[in-house]
């Protein structure tokens, strides 16, 4: 079954030039086929257009995972994913 990740970025601090979001996930150890970024300056503007384009590419499991970042390099999970379908 392919899986695919939705990283919405919390707080005030803008992401990195070139972050991208399947290196987001290598980088917090969560093995997907798919990532999207959903933040207030980089990737998509809401959740639930993220959770679409994932499900259009074919993901029949769909997480989200909130994130913090302080510099726009290294982000924290801020909990566990929350499991959207699949």
């Amino acid at each position: 079954m392919k899986t695919g990740v939705i990283f919405y970025v919390a707080g005030e601090h803008p992401i990195s030039e070139g972050m991208e979001a399947m290196d987001l996930a290598k980088k917090l150890g969560i093995h997907v086929d798919r990532a999207m970024l959903v933040s207030r300056t980089t990737g998509y503007e809401s959740v639930v257009d993220a959770w679409w384009a994932l499900l259009t590419k074919g993901m029949k499991c769909v997480m989200c995972c909130v994130v913090t970042t302080q510099d726009g390099e290294n982000f924290k999970l801020t909990a566990e994913p929350l499991r959207l379908c699949g």
